[in-house]
Order: C-alpha cells, then structure tokens, then sequence
C-alpha cells in the first residue's frame, strides 16, 4: 500500500466509518446494514483487511496507527499526523472527518437526516451523542463540544448556521482544509504554495554584500528559536520572495505566499496557520507599507514555522504576542551581483558587453532577469543574436508602464547636451552632473563617511520659464542612455491627508527600481518653504514638505528638479541638492544659435538680418522655438522655403502673445 496523504486519509475515514456503524445503531451492525445498505461494502473492505471482530473501530484505528508509524519513518508528510502534532488531540481529528464524511460520500448524508431529521450534515448534538462514548466508560459529551467548538476557532471546520441553538449548529469542513488532507496543494486565489522540491537553494541565491552575513546565518536562527517574525525588506522584484524559499528549503519546507493583509481577516489568517502546518510550509505574507503605516500581527494558529513578512523599506511591523522579529534587508544588487545576474540571464552575449550594462543599468535582481527575457525576444524579432542597447531600454519601458505611467509621464529623450545652446559655466555644471550620474555607485563606494555615501544624485534646474530646463533634462536622460520620467501633480497631489505622501513614494520607489530618471517639474509647489502652523491646512502643508525632505534625502536614483521660482523652494531642500544649474535668459549669440538649431537647413534668408533679429529680440529659448515651429508652417503653407518674411511674421506673433510689439523694423515689400 503506498504512502500517501491520500491513502492516509482513505484508511482514517474507514476508522471513522468503524465508529459511525457502531454508533448509529447502538452497536447492532446488523441493524445498521439494513437501514444503510451502501455501508457494507466499507465493513467488508474493512473485515477483508483485519478480519471479523466485535470492535471494528477499536482495531482498525491500531492498524491504522501502524502504517502512520512507518509512513513517517520513510519520509512521508502526512496532514494529519502534521494536525495531531500541532496540538489536535485524536478525538478532535475523528470529529473533523466524520464531519466531512459527506465530501467523499454524499450516502452518508442519508444517515445523518435519518438521525436527526433535516439536517444532511452532523449537528453538535448529533455528535454529542454518538461519540461520548469510545469504550472506557467515561462520557465524553462535553470533550466532543469543546472538540468541535476548537476546530472551529482553529479555522478547520466553518459554522452556516451560527444563529441556531448550540445542539443544532452543523459545522461543515473547509474545502481547503479537506483537499489539503489528500495531499492536494491549496487552490485558492489569495494563497499560492511552492512545494520544497521548486525551492531553490540559499548558496544559489545572489545576495547584496550587505546581506550576505546576515542570509548565511538566518536558517541556524530561524531553526533554534520558537516561531520568529522574519521582515524581509527591500524594493520589489529584488530576490526577497526567493530568499524567502531558500530560507524556507534550508529548513526542509515549502512555502505559501499570499499578497493581501490576511491578518485582518479572522478567517484566512486561521486558515493560514491551518494549511502552513498541513503542508509543512513556511507562510510569507507580502505586503507594501506607505511611509507612516504600521500593522500588528496576531497569533498564527497551529504552526511552529516562523512567518516572513516580505516588505518595503517603510512602515512598521508589531506582533500582538510575544514572538522576536528579525530583520534583513535586501539592497539594490552592486555592479558585480547585477554582473551575475546577467551572465546568467544573457550567457551567449560578450563579457564586455554584458560588463557594460551592469554598470550602467542599475535594477533589482528580478527586474534584469524579466528586461533579459524581454530584450532578447526583442533582438530575435529584428532576426538578430545579439542585444542592442535599444532592446534592453525598450524591455526596460514593458516595466516602467505598469508602475510609472500612472503617476508620471515619460518624456521623449533623444540627442545630446551639446545640442544644448548656454554658456560655459552651465556647460561645466551640466557636464559635472553627467559625471555624477555615470560614477554615482564608485563614488558612493570610494565614501568612508555614511553622509557622502548615497548613490542618489539630485539636481535642481533654477532660471525663468523658457530657458531650457525641461529639454535639459530630456537631454541629460538621453546622454545617459535613460528614459526620463516627468511627475504629473494632477495625478499626485491629493486633498486627502497621507495620500499625496503615498503617490510621491510609490512614484519614488519606482524611479529607484526601474533606474530611470525622475523629473519633478515645478518643484516649487511641493518644496515650498514651510511656514508658521496658523491652521491644520498648513500643519498637513508642513508634514508633506517634511516627507518630503526624508524621502528625497534617501532617494537613491537620479532626480531633477526644476523651478522658475527658486526663492519659494525651502532652504532645506536646497541643501540636499547634489548640483545646482542655474539658467539664464540666453545673450545674443546664444539666441542667433537657437534660432539656427530650431530653423535648420534655410534658404533665402541673410545671415546678417537673421543676427540682427537674435540682436534685438530678447527671447527665451522656448519663446525662439516657437517663432520656428510658426515660420516653418508659414512656409508649408505658401509652398515654399522658409524666408525672413516668415520668421518676422513669426516674431511678430510671438510679440503679440505677450501683449509687446517687435523691435525689428517692417520689411520691405516686394
């Protein structure tokens, strides 16, 4: 006979069976077979097996208790010697099955109305009565109602009919919880079980150099204390589910995950504790917490596995008793775990090539595995073997939309800062910022103090509207390699308290994740300086500045941000700004340069007027790609090339939307 949860079960049911034949009748098995036909095939499995005997039930349980022994000593996991190990005594497991009797044989309904009239399943009354009595003498009544009264609080049986008197109350098995006893994987939409053997091993995994230690030494903790809360933090798609079951598989179980706050619901935290100790699994909890959130873990019945928590880098985490909580956090993976990742992701392509974009593309361990994946469907559908750094940055985009479009815009990003029409000074300033993007994890590494030792860079671009600051960064993102991302207020800013605070962290969080540069255009309106609390209006204004503040100050991707009013940003801000680009409106060379970029290939126009007019007209950048855009459609709309007829008129225009006149003279006609 072959060891098997499922055959464990189907030889516990026929014990079950044993004792109901002997109970529903009083003893009188003869009596029994008449009223019940169907329950002679199951006596005469059952005498074919220990043969003829006046206590069936007595006997079988023997045999039965037998074949578990040497079950278990080949390795077999059983659920329910597992139950009887959590603390379920073995009256408690005979009333939970001869409670789902009816799941594996619906005849068995027939036996239960026949005693108690119009109910199909055993009432606590019925129970009550048919097992108060295992052959001692001793009545055991009230053991059966505190028997079934636990199995309801430990989440294995469910009660339909609560408002019922006690005596009537028909508990009903939870479907998850019988197919859990045949050995079946729980299928249920808010739980997800791995089995030991897809588990992988914890030498595999790659672990940050800063966690290494700590991952070495958890599974000798987790084994020696009693039932520890594990808080796996990091950001998302970083290896923290898969450290999760290499943790779980040095301990010799499977895993459960599940993705909802099911702490706040009796019920499935009940269950939980119920399935974690039937299939022999560590149960992971995934949950995101916002900055300032906290939750309180209850009790987790029936289990002695510890509970991982796999979570972000924020919010707080309690137990309501008194079980430890460890820690260890997972980081962003360095230049030489990502270097390992993509070895293993991309083996065909070259090492230089693949040297190249661990060090440019800073993303979590399970985000390169999916972009690798992605990409190089990309290179086979242009019927190419190896990756350019197009299919990376378009694989890298199937992620961002799904986490960034909704809080953020992305910007097209192409050409070069030397595209870029300013002076010198800026030039330096932008260059310098290029650097600091490109050696930002070298010169965060090469730190000895932990201030200087951030990989964030964040940049403020200060000057008057128009000057170039939002192409800036569009350039910047492309010199990069980068997509750039542009915040939408609309979309972030929420009346309600907390939420704005959420929007910018998750928006934030993502910017870190997906290693694309985050643009807060207008920075000013949620930098403001914080003022004197006279309401609660500016109370709430001051603990967003102040998230503000602590967020940007542990942000640890690229951020730009710009502003036309530098004087409204709060000084603190401004301190934590890595670099700072001021733009100003640009001088005459810089407007007659503008104005040939914008233009282009012309014909027909005096290089001597076109001088003339970048002289006089004292634009900004913005304003001069306008006057292009309108003299370019002036001319397809006379059928010709772009003359000095049609930029004047565009000049005057532009003039004219700023309530000014142009100084240029009128031209001549003809």
């Amino acid at each position: 006979m072959p060891f098997a949860p499922a055959q464990h079960l189907r030889l516990a049911l026929f014990g079950v069976i044993a004792r109901l034949i002997e109970s529903c009748t009083d003893g009188d098995i003869v009596a029994a077979l008449k009223t019940h036909p169907f329950l002679a095939d199951y006596l005469g499995e059952m005498q074919t097996r220990i043969g003829e005997n006046s206590s069936f039930a007595a006997h079988w349980w023997q045999a039965v208790n037998g074949w578990e022994r040497e079950a278990v000593r080949q390795g077999t996991h059983l659920p329910l010697v597992a139950l009887c190990k959590a603390g379920l005594s073995p009256l408690e497991l005979e009333l939970l099955l001869v409670v789902g009797l009816v799941e594996e044989d619906p005849r068995f309904g027939n036996v239960f109305e026949q005693a108690q009239r119009n109910e199909r399943r055993p009432t606590f009354g019925l129970l009550m009565a048919w097992w108060r009595d295992d052959g001692s003498g001793e009545d055991r009544a009230d053991a059966v109602r505190v028997g079934l009264q636990r199995l309801i609080d430990h989440g294995l049986l469910q009660l339909p009919n609560p408002e019922a008197p006690r005596a009537d109350w028909a508990p009903a098995p939870v479907l998850a919880v019988w197919d859990g006893l045949r050995g079946e994987p729980p299928a249920l939409r808010w739980l997800h079980h791995t089995p030991l053997a897809a588990l992988p091993a914890l030498q595999a995994h790659v672990v940050p150099d800063e966690a290494m230690a700590a991952c070495a030494a958890l599974p000798e903790l987790l084994a020696s204390q009693s039932a520890p809360v594990l808080l796996v933090r990091g950001p998302v798609h970083n290896g923290r589910k898969t450290l999760a079951g290499a943790l779980a598989r040095s301990l010799g179980k499977s895993v459960l995950i599940v993705r909802e706050p099911v702490f706040e619901d009796d019920a499935r935290w009940r269950l939980l504790g119920v399935l974690a100790a039937m299939t022999n699994a560590v149960p992971v909890v995934e949950l995101e917490l916002a900055p300032g959130e906290s939750r309180v873990l209850p009790p987790l019945p029936l289990t002695d596995a510890p509970l991982m928590i796999v979570t972000g880098r924020h919010g707080a985490w309690a137990c309501a008793d008194a079980r430890p909580m460890l820690t260890v956090e997972l980081p962003l993976p360095g230049v030489a775990q990502r270097l390992q990742h993509w070895q293993a992701c991309l083996p065909t392509q070259t090492p230089a090539m693949l040297a190249d974009i661990a060090a440019q593309m800073r993303l979590s361990s399970g985000n390169i595995r999916t972009v690798a994946a992605t990409a190089t469907g990309f290179a086979r559908l242009a019927a190419r073997d190896t990756l350019e750094r197009e299919d990376l940055r378009r694989a890298c985009r199937t992620l961002q939309s799904a986490r960034l479009e909704t809080l953020a815009t992305r910007l097209e990003s192409r050409g070069a800062l030397s595209d870029l029409a300013v002076d010198e000074s800026m030039r330096e300033e932008l260059g310098a910022l290029v650097a600091r993007c490109r050696w930002r994890e070298p010169l965060a590494a090469e730190s000895s103090s932990v201030a200087m030792g951030s990989v964030g860079v964040r940049a403020l671009f200060a000057g008057p509207s128009g000057t170039g600051k939002t192409l800036a960064a569009r350039l910047l993102a492309a010199e990069l390699g980068k997509d750039v991302y542009r915040v939408d207020l609309a979309a972030t800013v929420n009346k309600y308290l907390g939420e704005t605070e959420k929007n910018l962290n998750r928006a934030l969080n993502a910017a870190e994740e997906l290693d694309v540069v985050l643009l807060l255009d207008e920075g000013d309106a949620l930098m403001a300086n914080r003022t004197d609390v006279g309401s609660s209006n500016d109370r709430y204004a001051n603990l967003e500045t102040n998230f503000l503040l602590q967020r940007i100050e542990s942000f640890e991707g690229i951020l730009l941000v710009t502003t036309n009013a530098p004087d409204r940003i709060d000084r603190a801000f401004a301190r934590r700004m890595d670099v700072v680009v001021n733009f100003r409106v640009p001088d005459e060379w810089q407007r007659y340069g503008i104005l040939c970029t914008h233009l282009g290939q012309f014909q027909g126009i005096d290089d001597d007027w076109l001088q003339d007019a970048a002289r006089r007209c004292t634009l900004t950048g913005g304003q001069w790609r306008n006057v292009a855009t309108h003299a370019r459609l002036l001319a397809l709309q006379a059928g010709r090339d772009i003359t000095a007829d049609h930029v004047h008129a565009a000049l005057a225009r532009e003039y004219r939307k700023t309530g000014g006149s142009s100084p240029l003279r009128p031209m001549r006609e003809g």
